[in-house]
């Protein structure tokens, strides 16, 4: 697994890069073009005309224990209304529900699937929206191995700039002030909880 802060670095280095991308994506759509999430898997990008509804990105991911893909759906290029989950055989595991605009262009479709409670099995976050500064808002689904489903996590959900460290079995938030100064949050898990452990903060000068 790559190192503790792919989820932050990578997206925030697309952001500057993401206005320009945008416009080219409208005069030109995308022609099956390869891509990669927040935590490196692998996508492909249909073919879809600004406008048009359907597949948005198809990317191979391990979920529930075997390989799989997840596809985005919604409207193109990037108001995404739906997660479908899909076994190696291409049934469908779950479909979750949502309305978010992530980035979806040839450098980077901002999900990821990792595992971010530490409990041995890969879950979902969907970037909420490209466009909305230094604090990059996420969405969170925990893998629940008694449903055998992903669900909803309220608490991760509300982490900007989250960052998970396998070693140190931590979870950080970055939050960002106006004047770009950080503050960075430090939680572990107890009980399926966020337990808040401590804070720095780094002023900029």
């Amino acid at each position: 697994m790559p190192g503790s802060h792919i989820i932050w670095t990578v997206c925030r280095n697309s952001t500057t890069a993401f206005s320009a991308i945008f416009f080219a994506l409208v005069l030109f759509p995308p022609h099956g073009l390869a891509s990669f999430t927040a935590s490196l898997q692998p996508c492909q990008l249909p073919v879809l005309a600004i406008g048009n509804d359907g597949v948005l990105a198809r990317c191979q991911v391990y979920f529930a224990g075997s390989p799989g893909s997840v596809e985005l759906v919604g409207r193109a290029p990037n108001h995404v209304r739906e997660a479908v989950f899909r076994d190696r055989d291409k049934k469908t595991v779950q479909r979750i529900p949502v309305s978010a605009q992530p980035f979806i262009d040839p450098e980077n479709v901002s999900i990821i699937v990792r595992d971010m409670n530490f409990d041995g099995m890969p879950d979902f976050g969907l970037r909420d929206f490209a466009l909305t500064g230094a604090n990059e808002p996420w969405r969170f689904w925990l893998w629940d191995r008694v449903r055998n489903s992903f669900v909803f996590h309220t608490a991760l959900s509300k982490l900007p700039n989250p960052e998970v460290s396998t070693a140190s079995q931590v979870v950080r938030a970055h939050v960002v002030d106006e004047h770009d100064n950080i503050t960075t949050n430090t939680y572990t898990w107890h009980q399926g909880e966020l337990v808040l452990q401590g804070s720095t903060r780094e002023i900029i000068r």
